[in-house]
């Protein structure tokens, strides 16, 4: 059986990783966004950011949460595999995922571990794999990673670990450019007519989207947003 996420999803998960984020003192919080499709596949139908991740060390070292969130895609789109990077001094195959919390019904991705051990489509390799569901059909899933959904994760495993250490670039593999991070976006286009004519095949239409420098948002702009989100939630 499948069913439609609750469009206001993406709200409560954002409004609170901001709430929390902007009542840290001394905390760093660093959030990268997916702007641009690299591969040469089809970009999302949204207006990007389409997908955003959030590393917060909550002021001590050692453990690291980490979110991530479609913030803007868009109908039938979902994600087949998210890859993150790690500081190349140290040893992704150390890290320790927790149990995932979740806001959407998704399946729980399976988490690779390996220093350049994941390349994406058209250029990069990565260190950490998240590889979700990418079964369903044409409709959204109760089993796919889709569109308003998130994941948070608390990493540990190393002793200096802090959110600085997933500000590291890809390591080259084309001629496309490197990212902190990189998602294949699946579904895109769903239900029309080319799609159609491929039977509603979810990988058709799809593309690798890379993750810009990551940001620090500013204490006064977190609360705003935050705020803003829960008005936004209330208001539904």
């Amino acid at each position: 059986m499948t069913r439609r996420k609750t469009p206001q999803s993406f709200l409560v998960v954002f409004a609170c990783v901001l709430a929390g984020m902007a009542g840290q003192v001394g905390a760093t919080a660093l959030q990268s966004a997916a702007e641009v499709e690299f591969s040469g596949g089809a970009a999302p139908t949204g207006t990007p950011p389409w997908l955003t991740m959030i590393f917060n060390d909550h002021g001590g070292a050692g453990s690291v949460t980490v979110t991530l969130v479609n913030t803007n895609l868009t109908g039938d789109e979902f994600v087949g595999k998210w890859y993150l990077n790690l500081d190349p001094t140290l040893s992704p195959a150390a890290l320790v995922f927790s149990a995932p919390t979740k806001i959407g019904d998704f399946t729980d991705p399976v988490i690779s571990q390996g220093t350049d051990a994941f390349k994406a489509d058209g250029d990069g390799y990565y260190d950490v794999s998240l590889a979700f569901d990418q079964a369903g059909g044409p409709a959204p899933s109760a089993t796919r990673f889709d569109a308003g959904e998130s994941v948070r994760f608390t990493v540990t495993g190393i002793p200096s670990l802090n959110a600085y250490s997933f500000d590291a670039l890809s390591a080259p593999g084309g001629m496309q450019g490197v990212y902190t991070g990189a998602a294949h976006v699946q579904g895109i286009g769903m239900g029309s007519p080319l799609s159609l004519l491929n039977e509603g095949d979810p990988s058709l239409l799809s593309g690798w989207v890379g993750f810009g420098p990551p940001i620090i948002p500013e204490p006064a702009t977190m609360s705003l947003l935050a705020l803003a989100g829960f008005a936004l939630i209330r208001r539904r």
